[in-house]
């Protein structure tokens, strides 16, 4: 057997690999909170971050209750983590530029500054975890991850 076969026998099959990529979506999440970078990334702040872009790509357009359903997540809980980025000065509650009964969520310079900061971790997270690939590698998994992001968009907007 020789080492290409070697490669071939431990090497998943496009079907397998297919299969598994919820599984490694998972593991991504899990692990790169984990990744050694100063500061270390909390897992706390994820859904944190996660409320902060939304409101960001949002304009101060949505309500807590669009948040919510943006995020996936239960109106109470998002109402209690708006509530927080309240508190710590990252969001501010507005009145609607629509509807003056209802109230939406815009980031303050405090949240905008804290988004940023947690994207420059993300980056770092990611050059640590990609090392030891080339340029070209991480240019190829940026530009597909970018596509792959833009055509959920799509699919979850009509």
């Amino acid at each position: 057997m020789t080492s290409h076969d070697d490669a071939a026998a431990t090497t998943p099959g496009d079907e397998e690999l297919l299969e598994s990529i919820g599984t490694a979506f998972s593991r991504l999440r899990r692990r790169t909170s984990g990744v050694p970078i100063d500061p270390p990334m909390a897992r706390t702040d994820v859904r944190r971050d996660l409320l902060l872009a939304i409101v960001e790509e949002s304009d101060g357009m949505l309500s807590v209750n669009a948040v919510a359903a943006a995020m996936g997540m239960e109106r109470t809980a998002v109402s209690r983590l708006a509530a927080s980025c309240v508190t710590d000065g990252l969001v501010e509650r507005v009145a609607s530029q629509t509807d003056g009964r209802s109230i939406t969520l815009r980031l303050t310079s405090r949240g905008r500054e804290v988004l940023a900061n947690s994207r420059q971790q993300q980056r770092r997270a990611f050059e640590y975890i990609t090392k030891d690939w080339d340029d070209d590698e991480r240019l190829v998994f940026a530009r597909l991850l970018h596509k792959y992001v833009d055509a959920a968009s799509r699919e979850t907007s009509e």
